[in-house]
């Protein structure tokens, strides 16, 4: 009980400390300069960051703050950060990765899961399959997300069917060259029946290849740029396109947590829930 009492007041402690100082840099610095982090700074500060979880688990007999981070409260603690996250980000347009409180939060679940990996991903039957699905998928989707962010660039641009465009530009407004052209050569709209449209895409010449864009149907340029049709806006009779430049290195990564939650999820519904998964 005295272990319970004490590991819930380090909880109080770590939580007003973490956001005291995470607000504090939000108020003095802004925004994480998540730019300054590209590959490879952000792959070598990862890597030395595992080597580091490895080494705590290693001396996690002998070690508090490992003891603390595989405790039971800790774990309540991190469940409960990836459920505010996941709010947080399902209301705000604005990437919520930017700021210090997401950032500081989203790195005390990383290293608290990876803890409870390395300790459940195998138990005295053999590997606990289900466990690895659904935690490391977890682990997977946020590292991607959080490590991936300095590699991610979003971009709009105007596509239209008088002159091709290479520029495109960034949502604080720098303009960059895509390294390829665009022009739309066709667009159709369809209405519901009060006027307001059911359904729009366009053809545009991409790099020299017919494409058809259309919403929530994007084309996947290279294996880590996709590009999707935002909106558009008539000029009398032509038109012009919103077209939206995705870069995301690192979604594979994500992709495939994703589909290790998926089989993790269909694992324990086909199988049912077992204590030594909770």
């Amino acid at each position: 009980m005295a272990k319970e009492y004490n590991n819930i007041v380090v909880s109080l402690v770590v939580v007003v400390a973490s956001v005291a100082i995470a607000t504090l840099l939000q108020l003095i610095v802004g925004d994480v300069p998540v730019e300054l982090f590209r590959f490879p700074l952000n792959v070598i500060i990862a890597a030395g960051w595992l080597y580091m979880i490895i080494e705590l688990y290693r001396a996690r007999q002998r070690n508090a703050v490992a003891r603390y981070l595989l405790s039971p409260v800790a774990s309540l603690l991190s469940v409960s950060i990836v459920v505010l996250v996941c709010v947080i980000m399902g209301l705000q347009r604005r990437p919520a990765v930017m700021s210090f409180p997401f950032a500081v939060a989203t790195f005390f679940v990383l290293t608290q899961l990876a803890m409870v990996v390395l300790r459940g991903w195998r138990n005295a039957q053999g590997i606990r399959w289900r466990f690895i699905f659904n935690h490391v998928g977890l682990w997977l989707v946020l590292f991607a997300g959080f490590w991936g962010a300095p590699d991610s660039d979003i971009m709009r641009t105007v596509v239209v069917a008088d002159y091709p465009t290479d520029e495109a530009f960034y949502e604080d407004g720098r303009k960059t060259i895509l390294g390829y052209e665009m022009q739309l050569n066709d667009f159709r709209v369809e209405y519901f029946d009060k006027g307001t449209p059911s359904l729009y895409e366009a053809d545009v010449l991409i790099g020299g290849d017919k494409v058809t864009l259309s919403v929530n149907h994007p084309y996947a340029r290279t294996w880590n740029e996709d590009i999707y049709l935002t909106g558009y806006e008539p000029h009398g009779s032509s038109v012009s396109c919103v077209v939206q430049v995705v870069r995301h290195p690192w979604k594979w990564p994500m992709a495939t947590g994703i589909v290790m939650l998926i089989v993790g999820a269909v694992m324990m519904f086909v199988q049912g829930p077992k204590r030594q998964d909770i």
